[in-house]
This record gives C-alpha cells, structure tokens and sequence, in this order.
C-alpha cells in the first residue's frame, strides 16, 4: 500500500512537471493570443507614472511587486503590468485594463491599493500621474 502511494504521488508530480513544461513552451502562443483578444466595450486603460526618488527605486520596486498580483485577482481587471525606464531607472509606469470605469473605481478603493498609495508617497518625487484612455481597435 505504501509503494502504491508513493508511486501514485511520483505519477503526480511528473503529471504537474509536464503541464508546468508545456505552459513554458506554449507561453509566446498565450501572449500574442492576449495582445489580439478585442476589449469590452466601455473599458478604460489606465497610464500611470511616477518617478522613485533617488535611492529609492529598490523599495518601490518591491512596494508593487506586492501589489500587482492582487491587482490582477480583482474583479474587472484584464492587464496589470508594471514597468520600470531602460534609460530612466526613476521612471516607473504602470499599464493596466479594466472592463468598466466602475470596476476602475472599484481598483482604486481596495485596501491594497490604499496601503500602496501611502507606503509609495514617501518614495517618489510628486504625485502619480494618471491617463485615463479608451481602446479604439
């Protein structure tokens, strides 16, 4: 019974390692599958950036590393990416996608984006700058 199990666990992990592998392989696939996937109509992408005072990149960077994966469960959002300037490492801009303005409203009253808002005043030089847009096609 004992082998059986061990041999029943050893099947599950080689089963999980060859789905973890094909979904490497395949990840190119999924992402030009997102980047031609038409948005609801009535969704709002939202630019925003900001710049890290000097020496304080490092804690931004990981102040939004905790925030974006509970971005990206919330209800409504379709993109949440985070980017950092290749000839401006101060420069951080983020790109994100929401079904509706309300889902939008919804982001920006989460406890999670509240806490970030506070911890991220003290690392940056001025406020967030937000553009608010619409996809045309």
């Amino acid at each position: 019974m004992k082998d059986q199990l061990q041999m029943n666990r050893r099947s599950l992990v080689t089963t999980f390692g060859m789905i973890a592998a094909a979904g490497a392989i395949s990840a190119p696939m999924a992402s030009h599958a997102a980047q031609t996937v038409a948005l609801p109509e009535g969704a709002v992408t939202v630019v925003a950036s900001l710049r890290a005072r000097d020496g304080k990149e490092a804690e931004l960077v990981r102040a939004t590393n905790t925030l974006v994966p509970k971005v990206r469960q919330e209800a409504g959002n379709l993109l949440c990416q985070f980017h950092q300037g290749l000839e401006e490492p101060g420069l951080f801009v983020f790109y994100e996608i929401f079904e509706s303005t309300a889902a939008l409203e919804a982001h920006k009253q989460t406890p999670h984006v509240n806490e970030w808002s506070t911890t991220v005043a003290t690392l940056t030089e001025g406020p967030v700058e937000l553009k608010l847009l619409r996809a045309l096609a």
